[in-house]
């Protein structure tokens, strides 16, 4: 905890020496250093901005602040800063004690810092005052409510005391600080991520603003990669890991286990193009949690270029008895793919490595589009709500998509698309859609599939960027298989979802194949007499 003490202190002492020039600039600069930023900026620029004295200087100081930390140089669009500003809006709505902002709470640096965290571990009786945590009274030190922050996939390499972030509610009134004699070094954390943000250290001067281009998925320009932006593909450092993916594409068939790659393509309420994916692994593999330890892989364009490379820790998750692991890329753009992606063990050996090819389609803040059509078995409440961006998940809702689009006759087979900017109604603020479904057997040529068709029905359009109007919208329903009078039987089908905006009179399609089998009946009941 001394080094956390060492930062406050030297955050002080930058804050009384420059008082004099911040007294110089208005309050949206003066008070901009005193923020979550604070705990992302280097010594260096901390120094550098208590020197500025105008609001231009603070203004261009601002600019290349978040310039260097742009991940993708040369658009108009600024990841590290848009999901920076989320995170800060996260913080400040579930995080405040008293009348401290939740950002600048312990939890709230954790956050800005390392990004939410994998999974949360509760013990203790817990606050009956923390935001969302239910519990009561007051117990004694070791029934102190405890909170562990677990970190499966750091944003950058540290070590274990890094991946568990213990936070205690010692005297039970919502007011949560970092356990002491964890072993955690604050201050070695802060350099590390600071270290890590910054993708472009040498540049002098944001670049100037650029317009968003307005051409097709087809059409868009080839910019050159600034030199910063190799870096941002990703690595596989583990040569074994390397020397799996270069054998398994040379192999003609595969020597692993199958599991299955699911995608699709989202907005964040932003407006940011991002890409769920994930690794779904059956029962049938016969792989267990504990045997995986790393995810790895690489995306490959249609020339064969590798554009995403991956090697992190991952945690397995489970769903009605199968296993998967998904996550977002955030650096792919519309178009044609392959991903090769596998999971492997703590001593770097793959256990399995799969191939999918990936069709991106155009989503853009400014155009009325869908997504791709998901479908799952397994929606869930989380217990805190996941940052914008994360794979599957929506506030507190968790969409598990059933990655073999297996499922039994007796589901309740939910299927989501997300709208993108769909006509407003002037009335509601909201938009008015509806839909229709088809589910379509394949059936054979001597014998066609069953084809069930329900009319159109007005859909509840669920806003994504969390309050009503322009944005983006999901659509998300449940088809109860099991309450029809007749089981459907096993087979093939398609699943068609036609979506209508009634205020732009625009239409589409989205269809997803699915295999469904014959539910196991319940096991029979006797009673002796």
């Amino acid at each position: 905890m001394k080094n956390m003490f060492r930062i406050l202190i030297v955050s002080t002492v930058l804050t009384i020496i420059a008082g004099a020039a911040f007294a110089q600039l208005s309050p949206e600069y003066r008070d901009w250093a005193k923020g979550p930023v604070q705990f992302i900026m280097t010594a260096d620029e901390q120094a550098k901005f208590s020197q500025i004295k105008t609001d231009a200087d603070a203004k261009a100081f601002v600019d290349l602040f978040w310039a260097r930390r742009d991940p993708t140089p040369g658009t108009p669009q600024n990841e590290y800063q848009a999901d920076f500003e989320q995170r800060v809006k996260y913080a400040d709505e579930h995080f405040n004690e008293g009348r401290r902002k939740g950002s600048l709470t312990d939890r709230g640096r954790i956050l800005m810092l390392l990004s939410a965290p994998s999974r949360i571990e509760r013990s203790g009786a817990q606050s009956t005052t923390g935001v969302g945590i239910p519990g009561e009274g007051r117990g004694a030190d070791q029934n102190m409510p405890k909170q562990v922050w677990v970190y499966d996939k750091p944003p950058v390499s540290l070590g274990p005391a890094a991946s568990r972030i213990s936070f205690v509610d010692q005297f039970q009134n919502g007011m949560w600080s970092l356990e002491r004699g964890t072993g955690l070094d604050v201050m070695d954390v802060t350099r590390r991520v600071q270290q890590a943000t910054i993708v472009s250290p040498n540049l002098t001067e944001a670049p100037k603003a650029q317009a968003a281009p307005a051409a097709s998925a087809q059409t868009l320009p080839v910019t050159p990669p600034a030199p910063s932006t190799a870096a941002g593909i990703g690595t596989i450092k583990t040569a074994s890991l390397k020397t799996a993916i270069d054998e398994f594409k040379a192999a003609k068939s595969s020597p692993y286990k199958s599991i299955s790659v699911g995608y699709t393509e989202l907005l964040s309420p932003t407006g940011e193009f991002f890409v769920p994916v994930q690794l779904y692994v059956p029962k049938s593999a016969e792989l267990t949690a504990a045997q995986v330890t790393t995810f790895f892989g690489t995306v490959e364009d249609a020339t064969g270029n590798a554009v995403a490379m991956f090697e992190e820790p991952a945690t397995l998750s489970t769903s009605n008895g199968d296993l998967y692991f998904d996550r977002s890329l955030t650096n792919l753009k519309p178009g044609t793919y392959k991903a090769i992606l596998g999971l492997s063990d703590k001593d770097g050996k793959p256990v399995v490595i799969t191939s999918a090819p990936m069709e991106l389609k155009a989503l853009a803040k400014e155009e009325t589009a869908i997504s791709r059509l998901v479908l799952s078995s397994d929606v869930h409440q989380t217990e805190t709500a996941a940052v914008a961006g994360a794979p599957y998940a929506f506030g507190r809702v968790k969409i598990v998509p059933k990655g073999d689009h297996n499922f039994t006759n007796k589901d309740e087979l939910t299927y989501f698309i997300e709208i993108v900017n769909p006509g407003i109604d002037e009335a509601t603020n909201m938009p008015k859609l509806q839909v229709k479904l088809e589910l379509v057997g394949t059936g054979t040529k001597e014998k066609p599939g069953r084809t069930i068709s329900a009319p159109i029905t007005d859909a509840t359009p669920l806003p994504l960027t969390g309050a009503p109007g322009p944005g983006q919208y999901a659509i998300m329903a449940g088809i109860p298989l099991g309450e029809m009078k007749t089981p459907l039987p096993a087979g093939d089908y398609t699943l068609r979802v036609k979506v209508y905006d009634q205020v732009k009179k625009l239409s589409w399609t989205a269809e997803q194949p699915l295999k469904l089998t014959a539910a196991a009946a319940a096991p029979a009941t006797t009673t002796s007499k």
